[in-house]
């Protein structure tokens, strides 16, 4: 992985170099190198470059320091700018060994010719320093989200575990009344139940699924708790047919139709119509779900709460926000409204 990055870079470097090559053209021509000795001697010094670049490159991949003005990358800078200084300089005396004047103009460049490849190899040094900090620190936040990815899953999973069981317990609550007093609907009851359990199974490795899919999880249940309240308990839907298609947290609204069954229906011998809407706002989906309130007969309904806390804790795990459930009480209706982000 890092030496593809790095090999994405070379193209600006190798531009870099051939700039400065381009340069030093300039400046020997100009101090009265002949053009084509001065050409000659910078192709000589532009492959010396070329392959102190793959050095330092090759050095950075696998050897990075935290600091690119260290001991050891200085020895290198300072190593590899006296070879291609050298190099280049002697092949080039060697090439020019019968022009005295043009003997004289290599030795006269020699110091600067000096300066400039130490500059330029140490500015290519702090680029593949800087390149390489930059993929670490990268990884390093990539390896941070995947554990904090991984820590969701395992709170979500908690939830999950601690959920199942307490929709279970009070189904089987359900089907332990009507074993005896109507044997056939309390059969029926058990099938609907195992039909909600299986596809609870098997999207429960999923964290987001469409209303679409969460919608029939609860007709599901309601479906089950219809065999027991019979007639009583009336579902309105209210949700315009493009809204199916987003994406919300798996089983979140089970545990609010729980809630308003439990204390729209509890202590009460009249029909009961819970109300569940969907919109669409400012980039949230927005699901609100309404049942009779009596808070005098509502007192009397035992639980411990944790559906809805367990929903709370979802969506702050889920979208890092605090405010995406709201709750109203007036005197004889409860509404709770989930605002779930969408992308």
């Amino acid at each position: 992985m890092s030496k593809s990055i790095i090999s994405m870079k070379q193209g600006p470097v190798i531009i870099l170099i051939a700039g400065f090559c381009v340069i030093y053209y300039l400046f020997m021509d100009g101090i009265g190198l002949s053009n084509l000795n001065a050409g000659i001697d910078m192709l000589s010094l532009l492959l010396m470059l070329l392959v102190a670049n793959q050095l330092i490159s090759t050095i950075q991949r696998f050897f990075h320091a935290n600091s690119p003005l260290n001991i050891a990358n200085i020895s290198a800078i300072v190593l590899f700018s006296s070879i291609v200084l050298l190099v280049n300089h002697y092949s080039s005396m060697m090439l020019f060994s019968g022009d005295k004047y043009e003997i004289h103009i290599l030795r006269y460049a020699f110091i600067p010719k000096a300066l400039f490849i130490l500059f330029l190899l140490s500015i290519l040094l702090i680029f593949y320093w800087s390149q390489k900090q930059k993929m670490e620190i990268d990884e390093a936040n990539k390896r941070q989200i995947e554990k904090e990815r991984d820590s969701i899953k395992i709170q979500l999973n908690s939830l999950q575990q601690q959920f199942q069981p307490h929709f279970l317990f009070n189904s089987l609550n359900s089907i332990n009344a009507l074993t005896l007093s109507n044997p056939e609907e309390a059969q029926k009851m058990v099938h609907l139940l195992s039909e909600f359990m299986r596809g609870s199974i098997q999207e429960n490795q999923s964290e987001l699924v469409t209303l679409e899919e969460e919608i029939k999880h609860l007709k599901l249940y309601t479906d089950i708790e219809k065999v027991r309240f019979g007639d009583r308990l009336i579902v309105n839907y209210t949700i315009p047919d493009e809204l199916f298609g987003l994406k919300l947290p798996h089983l979140i609204l089970q545990p609010l139709i729980e809630n308003a069954v439990k204390y729209g229906l509890y202590g009460n011998v009249d029909n009961v119509s819970i109300d569940i809407k969907a919109e669409f706002e400012n980039k949230q989906l927005l699901i609100s779900m309404s049942n009779p309130f009596d808070p005098l007969t509502s007192s009397s309904a035992k639980g411990t709460g944790y559906g809805l806390v367990s929903i709370e804790k979802k969506m702050q795990i889920l979208y890092h926000q605090y405010n995406l459930m709201t709750i109203q009480k007036t005197e004889d209706l409860f509404t709770i409204q989930l605002s779930i982000p969408q992308e």
